[in-house]
């Protein structure tokens, strides 16, 4: 599965609420899956958009014949940063249409590691942080992916069931894992963006 994640500035946030209610027709679309976004907290002007398609070269057809979609998204943008990445990971539930279905909140790790250190995260990842996300409540479901072009930079997507769930993971979970998994020793930079997710931005793929 291919993970497309989009950073937007938008001052205009009724525009960009309706640009974001007009992409429905992604569902028709071979090889989508889901997409779903929201607010960035702490950033009134800021979204975050995740979409999942099944494969790279489904998504590239949506390209090739979607540019209208794509313009229009830009044209309401101040900026836009688009990364493609590789799911190499699946935590919980594997189908992320029922991910964004059961889902309130979404936190999306944007992590840079230090040069040839990927080894290192992908085992830690798999020995510590997979098994604290799991017994996480109300984690729903995570995808870990990596960017395309990138050897040193993932990016990690986790559902949260509601807000209280995801502020107990940051407040008490998180702290610790990070701790343990000596993430100062691999990892050279680390954004993080948290946001409820808007209902009428969800779109999943045709049954």
């Amino acid at each position: 599965m291919l993970a497309k994640w989009i950073v937007v500035d938008a001052s205009n946030r009724a525009a960009f609420d309706q640009a974001q209610k007009r992409w429905s027709d992604l569902a028709e679309y071979d090889g989508f899956i889901v997409q779903v976004g929201g607010w960035v907290d702490t950033f009134p002007a800021k979204a975050g958009v995740l979409a999942v398609w099944r494969n790279l070269s489904t998504y590239h057809h949506f390209l090739e014949a979607g540019h209208a979609e794509l313009a229009l998204q830009q044209e309401i943008s101040e900026r836009i940063e688009i990364t493609i990445a590789s799911v190499i990971m699946q935590i919980n539930q594997p189908d992320p249409c029922l991910l964004a279905g059961s889902a309130e909140c979404l936190r999306v790790s944007d992590v840079t590691l230090q040069p040839n250190s990927s080894p290192i995260f992908v085992a830690r990842q798999m020995e510590i942080w997979n098994p604290a996300l799991r017994s996480a409540y109300g984690m729903v479901g995570a995808l870990v992916c990596r960017v395309d072009g990138n050897r040193d930079r993932f990016l990690a997507a986790s559902f949260w069931r509601d807000r209280a769930a995801l502020d107990n993971f940051q407040a008490t979970i998180f702290p610790a894992t990070s701790e343990r998994s000596a993430m100062e020793t691999y990892m050279k930079s680390l954004v993080s963006y948290h946001f409820a997710l808007e209902p009428a931005w969800r779109v999943a793929k045709a049954n």
